[in-house]
């Protein structure tokens, strides 16, 4: 998967940005994933919630910005993008 600059390779759990590989754990991975998958469209935290967590999650949905956070952190780039009320998208790296 290639989105801009960032390139996943989903079977081996492995990520890119540029030609720098950057570690990340399975569900950092997961989010980053389900943002990759669906680029430009706004994901609520609900979606993504659904798409990482299992169903019968029970948690607070802000465990969402926690990840998301700490990808943007690992990423150093501004490549997830807040999309006040509504969710985060991923844009492409430059955009």
């Amino acid at each position: 998967l290639e989105q801009g600059g960032l390139r996943l390779a989903p079977a081996a759990r492995r990520v890119w940005l540029r030609d720098n590989e950057i570690a990340f754990t399975a569900r950092e991975f997961a989010v980053l994933e389900c943002l990759v998958h669906h680029p430009g469209v706004v994901l609520s935290k609900k979606d993504i919630l659904d798409h990482v967590w299992d169903f019968d999650f029970d948690g607070d949905q802000n465990i969402v910005e926690a990840y998301i956070r700490r990808l943007r952190r690992k990423l150093d780039s501004p490549v997830i993008e807040t999309v006040r009320g509504a969710g985060y998208r991923l844009v492409a790296a430059g955009e």
